[in-house]
């Protein structure tokens, strides 16, 4: 030990100094494949072998290596393959490759990534349903100061409490062995009864506050979801500022470039009036629509919210609501009007959610980190469209809070351009509270936003609770046509 901590301090202390905690980003790991090409399966008739086959010489013995033979995966293909200058040899047969067009079409469906979710049995239907659709709980112990001395029993410290809801970057798994249920309510309220309460195990508790504990934590996710997108559109900003220039004799500069695909934008007062007057939202490439207004100060402390993105419970609002939320948490708005088949029925239609923010996220302070940073996405997306992404990242640290967000910006550009506009027709093309989210083909190249949409899939499908009834229904799949 004398030899030990010495060195053990020193080490701390150069690390210490070394490492930045700034920006946690956690170091991501080669993909090893165990893809191989695969000989052709042997065969086990008499006549077709000289000799007896356990004296074939072990390379080609489909006895003894007969893991020669074992069929393994190629490794997934990614969205955009980032080419180093130069590629350093490798003799592997399953090299990472780009996805297609079509694969890159399917991973920009949030629903389709939600399907192929790994299956996971539900302990209240003993039904296998994919990951996305249901609750990890974990059996955990709870401390002896943390549990009331009636609980006091050999089997009593045991709960069932939300595990692997967070993003990984932020949280781990803190057990390997779990339960699911479906991503309602109504099941967290049957894991009380003894039936369900016996699968998952003899003596465990469920404390009462555990919906409210989920239903937190699927907030946290989605503005959790935003932040990782944020990181990975800096560093993949911070790369093309850094790159080294081309040795080769430059190209034709291109006249016209093809415009960057928008992850995220704000919707125009009448774009948000025509939503809701024709109930759809033509936008090519829309995954989702969400209505996030400025928050307004407190009543009694006279300041705005701050930013929370803690896993800790939230504190008591100082203030009550003056008004009762009846709205709506999610509506489902179709891209398109009714179509009709040829013999009359409806054709199925494809459909966007729409989210109001103030019901998704009641508590003030979630609710001004989700504003928060939504307008840290739309001042990347401007200045990814004005071709200066990394050139106004050193001015932030000098002028701090002083510099305008993307968001006021394009408000001033859109004043100057309609200085002789009718004041009617300056307020319709101002941007409204609603942001789209985009998500196709195309976009993903640049940032993977279905994150965000499984995320707030995830929340309202836990917070449903009947309202959007109509727009869920699918006519398109039901025969309208009276049959003769």
């Amino acid at each position: 030990m004398t030899r030990i901590l010495p060195r053990l301090l020193g080490r701390l202390e150069r690390t210490s100094q070394r490492v930045s905690l700034d920006r946690f980003v956690l170091p991501r790991r080669r993909p090893r494949s165990l893809y191989r090409s695969v000989p052709a399966p042997p065969s086990f008739q008499p006549a077709h072998h000289p000799k007896s086959i356990l004296l074939y010489d072990p390379p080609t013995n489909p006895i003894t290596s007969s893991r020669v033979y074992d069929r393994h995966k190629t490794l997934p293909p990614l969205p955009r393959r980032f080419d180093k200058p130069r590629p350093r040899k490798t003799t592997d047969e399953d090299g990472p490759r780009a996805m297609t067009l079509e694969e890159r079409k399917f991973w920009s469906s949030p629903y389709l990534r939600m399907i192929a979710s790994p299956l996971r049995q539900c302990i209240i239907t003993s039904r296998f349903l994919p990951n996305d659709f249901l609750i990890r709980l974990a059996i955990q112990r709870i401390p002896n100061s943390h549990y009331p001395s009636k609980w006091k029993r050999p089997n009593a410290p045991q709960t069932l409490l939300p595990d692997g809801l967070q993003h990984t970057k932020f949280t781990v798994r803190r057990s390997d062995k779990a339960h699911y249920v479906p991503c309602t309510r109504t099941s967290i309220a049957l894991l009380a009864e003894p039936s369900v309460k016996r699968r998952a195990a003899h003596g465990v508790l469920v404390h009462p506050l555990l919906a409210e504990q989920i239903a937190h934590l699927l907030r946290l996710r989605v503005l959790q979801e935003l932040e990782v997108l944020i990181d990975n559109l800096e560093a993949a900003a911070h790369k093309s500022l850094h790159r080294k220039p081309a040795t080769s004799k430059p190209k034709t500069p291109i006249t016209n470039p093809a415009p960057v695909p928008r992850l995220l934008r704000r919707l125009t007062h009448s774009e948000l009036h025509t939503i809701r007057t024709t109930q759809t939202i033509p936008h090519p490439g829309a995954l989702a629509v969400l209505i996030v207004p400025p928050l307004q100060k407190d009543s009694v402390t006279g300041l705005r919210p701050a930013p929370n993105m803690s896993p800790a419970p939230p504190p008591p609002p100082t203030s009550e609501p003056t008004k009762p939320l009846t709205l709506p948490a999610c509506v489902l708005y179709p891209t398109q009007p009714d179509a009709w088949d040829e013999d009359g029925g409806t054709l199925p239609q494809e459909k966007v959610p729409l989210y109001n923010g103030v019901v998704m996220f009641p508590e003030r302070g979630q609710r001004a980190a989700l504003e928060g940073l939504l307008r840290r996405v739309l001042e990347i997306e401007w200045r990814a469209d004005q071709g200066r992404v990394g050139a106004d990242a050193g001015k932030e640290g000098k002028t701090g809070g002083e510099e305008k967000d993307g968001e006021q910006k394009e408000e001033e550009e859109e004043a100057e351009e309609g200085k002789d506009m009718p004041k009617k027709s300056k307020s319709k093309s101002k941007p409204s509270h609603a942001f789209l989210l985009y998500s196709d083909e195309e976009s993903v190249l640049r940032g993977d936003t279905v994150g965000i949409a499984i995320a707030l899939w995830r929340l309202r499908m836990f917070e449903d609770k009947g309202e959007d009834v109509e727009t869920q229904r699918v006519g398109g799949w039901e025969w309208t046509k009276n049959r003769t």
